[in-house]
C-alpha cells in the first residue's frame, strides 16, 4: 500500500504515477497557453449534437494517466498538446488534427507523432497529404494563410524539449535559452521547478507575495541566488499571461 500523496491537488496513489508527470488540466492549459475545457475535449473526448442527431467523439489519443483515478494528463501529454494547441489556434479543424495524428503514428511508428524529430522531417508532407485526401479547399486556405506548418515544423515548439533514444520527451525547460527552470516528471511528479535546488516555481512567487515583493529576502530564505528567483518569476509570468 502506497501513502497517499497530493501534487497541486490531485491525489496520488498508485506506483505506476511516478515517473510519469502529473497535471490537472487547469495546471496544464496553463502551461502551454489554452483553456482547461478544451484540453478535456482534446484528452476525454466529447459529444456535439447537429440537425438532431448525436455525435460521440473520442479522445485525440489516451493519455498516460488513462487508467487511473487522477483527473488529469501526464508529461507527454503535456508536451504533445503544444502541437495540437497551436494547430487548433490557426483554425485547424480538431477532425483534420485528429485524422492526421492516425496517420503520423501509422507512417512514423510514433505513439506521440508531433513530438518526435521524424515529425520535424516528415510531417509537412504527410500533413498536407491529409488535407489534400480531405478535399476541401477552404481547409487548404486556412493552413496557408495561418502559415502553420512552418511555426510546428520549425524549432520553436522543441526547443527546451530532451528526447532519449526512442524520441520520447524526457525534460523540457520552458524558458527561453535557460536551464533554470524545468519540468522533469522525475522530479516533483514533473511540475514546474528550479533545476539546481527542485524548488517550485510556484513556492517562489509565494514566498514573493509572503515578502511583499522582495526578492532578496526570498532568496535569502531558499539560500539560492537572486538570479534564480527572477527565473522563477520570468517563468511564472510567461505562464500566466
Amino acid at each position: 500500500m502506497f501513502a497517499r500523496l497530493t501534487t497541486m491537488g490531485i491525489p496520488i496513489q498508485q506506483q505506476s504515477t511516478f515517473g510519469v508527470g502529473i497535471y490537472s488540466f487547469a495546471d496544464a492549459a496553463r502551461f502551454i497557453g489554452t483553456e482547461s475545457r478544451e484540453l478535456r475535449r482534446w484528452m476525454k473526448g466529447y459529444t456535439t449534437k447537429r440537425q438532431g442527431e448525436t455525435h460521440d467523439y473520442e479522445p485525440l489519443w489516451h493519455p498516460q494517466l488513462s487508467e487511473t483515478e487522477i483527473d488529469g494528463i501526464g508529461f507527454r501529454d503535456l508536451i504533445e498538446l503544444r502541437f495540437v494547441r497551436l494547430f487548433v489556434s490557426a483554425g485547424v479543424p480538431l477532425i483534420l488534427i485528429r485524422q492526421t495524428i492516425e496517420e503520423l503514428r501509422q507512417r512514423l511508428g510514433k505513439e506521440y507523432p508531433f513530438t518526435s524529430t521524424a515529425f520535424k522531417t516528415d510531417g509537412r508532407r504527410i500533413f498536407m497529404e491529409m488535407l489534400n485526401e480531405n478535399g476541401d479547399r477552404a481547409l487548404v486556405d486556412v493552413v496557408k494563410r495561418q502559415d502553420v506548418m512552418p511555426r510546428v515544423i520549425g524549432p520553436s515548439l522543441r526547443d527546451g524539449v530532451e528526447l532519449n533514444v526512442d524520441e520520447e520527451a524526457t525534460r523540457w525547460y520552458p524558458l527561453p535559452k535557460s536551464k533554470a527552470v524545468v519540468f522533469d516528471p522525475e522530479r516533483s511528479f514533473g511540475q514546474p521547478i528550479l533545476s539546481d535546488s527542485g524548488i517550485p516555481t510556484i513556492a517562489i512567487i509565494d514566498a514573493i507575495k509572503a515578502e511583499g515583493g522582495n526578492i532578496r529576502r526570498v532568496a535569502r530564505l531558499y539560500e539560492i541566488p537572486t538570479a534564480a528567483v527572477r527565473k522563477a518569476i520570468a517563468f511564472e509570468d510567461r505562464a500566466a499571461a
